[in-house]
């Protein structure tokens, strides 16, 4: 026996029905470009993966993908294919005699092939970008992060487990393959699609940004750590881990991808101007950040510095361009109050701020201004010397160390930067001058007598 519905029961049952069959048809959507169909058969969140366990906030997405190349056949010549010559350049006819046959073709596979994975693979998490993890390569059916990955014939379908760390809070997440070729794949994971995506610009708080034809780059979070990667630090000194998100701008496809090596281009000043290369971060396997096109690429820095200082500027060198991003708020001084400063042509500015004895040791604080549009190399032994009477002595590398504003390392200074920092000497001597051997010129600094 049927049961007998009003008019307005059958129009919810009809909206019920249809909700799940948009539910189903969601769910079972395979999305594709042109020459590529792909879709993720299975998605784990693990906080420890193949033996290591994920950073502090993060976690393991794992992505079960499944592939097929779905590039049409393309005709081609049966005489290529099997490795002849056409001597007929494509005629089939000897010239002024009778036709011999025309050329044959034949059915081709195309193969589907990405140059790198870790150029065009990416998860999406709230509006950041994350790149494939290298425990890729651990999984059951892992791929070469930084190798072709190649489906040979249409019809044919390959597996791949693929690795990211994204943040443990990320509520929007999704996977994007970047295919210049033959279009884009997004495919929502959770949460909302837009969300994950992002509107292309910086997502979450911005402590400062910048922007120009070439490069985005964004600050997002400072903060301090004892430790950074099982590396305790020394006693007064801390980890300074800086977030930053970037992206290119000098146009589309993986050619255009912006790397530098954060230990020479990244750096922090502080107010007075002492300056901290970065010892690390959440790098590629060669050791490179990475800025990609069309979204922000999430990354982490990080810098040995004086546990004393908190107020830092970011700065980042990209090929011969100088980007500053304020981390606390403050914008630092440009200008800095020095007793003697010597010009060395149109190389740089070197400036003595004061000097001081400690502990059996001269310590002299020192400042170069670099004029060049490339980068500077110092030679601290060759080119600061106390004087004592005739005697030229040269820095104490070992006591020079120990301090907390020592020369950068490498001692390179960006284009047109300033860099402040100290040397000591081991003597309890007092120094009449200091000499500077530079690029283009030579001087000596007359010293105050200290005690």
């Amino acid at each position: 026996m049927f049961q007998k519905f009003s008019q307005p029961q059958w129009l919810l049952i009809f909206c019920v029905i249809l909700f799940f069959i948009n539910q189903n048809s969601v769910s079972q959507e395979v999305p594709a470009n042109k020459a590529a169909k792909l879709k993720i058969d299975e998605t784990k969140f693990e906080t420890e993966l193949a033996g290591q366990k994920a950073p502090a906030g993060k976690l393991f997405l794992v992505l079960e993908t499944d592939w097929e190349n779905i590039h049409p056949k393309q005709k081609i010549e049966k005489s290529k294919m099997e490795g002849k010559q056409d001597r007929t350049m494509g005629v089939g006819a000897l010239a002024g005699g009778e036709q011999k046959g025309k050329e044959e073709y034949v059915d081709a596979d195309v193969a589907y092939k990405i140059p790198k994975l870790f150029d065009h693979a990416y998860v999406l998490a709230d509006g950041k970008s994350f790149a494939l993890d290298p425990l890729t390569e651990k999984m059951p059916n892992g791929a070469g992060v930084q190798k072709a990955f190649e489906i040979a014939k249409f019809g044919e379908r390959k597996k791949a487990d693929l690795v990211f760390v994204i943040p443990k809070e990320a509520k929007n997440i999704a996977f994007q393959l970047f295919d210049y070729s033959n279009g884009h794949i997004l495919i929502r994971i959770k949460g909302d699609l837009k969300l994950a995506a992002g509107s292309g610009g910086p997502a979450g708080k911005v402590l400062d940004q910048i922007r120009d034809e070439f490069v985005e780059i964004a600050a997002h979070k400072l903060n301090f750590e004892v430790d950074y990667k099982g590396e305790k630090a020394a006693e007064g000194w801390q980890y300074a881990l800086v977030e930053i998100g970037g992206k290119s701008l000098s146009g589309g496809g993986a050619k255009d991808i912006v790397q530098i090596k954060p230990q020479e281009y990244t750096w922090l000043t502080t107010p007075e101007g002492y300056f901290y290369y970065s010892c690390g971060g959440t790098t590629t396997e060669g050791g490179l950040i990475r800025f990609t096109p069309e979204v922000f690429q999430s990354q982490e820095l990080a810098f040995l510095v004086p546990a004393s200082i908190k107020d830092f500027s970011l700065g980042i060198r990209v090929k011969n361009k100088v980007y500053s991003l304020k981390l606390s708020g403050k914008s630092f001084p440009e200008a800095f109050k020095a007793f003697a400063t010597h010009r060395d042509g149109n190389t740089m500015d070197v400036m003595i701020f004061g000097i001081r004895k400690e502990g059996g040791k001269t310590i002299v604080d020192l400042g170069i201004r670099s004029l060049a549009k490339s980068g500077l190399e110092i030679q601290t032994s060759q080119q600061f010397q106390l004087v004592f009477g005739d005697q030229k002595v040269n820095f104490n590398e070992a006591a020079t160390k120990t301090l907390f504003h020592r020369p950068p390392e490498p001692f390179i200074i960006p284009p047109q930067t300033f860099v402040r920092f100290e040397l000591a000497y081991q003597t309890e001597a007092t120094p009449s001058s200091l000499y500077y051997r530079g690029y283009e010129s030579e001087n000596y600094f007359k010293l105050p007598v200290v005690r």
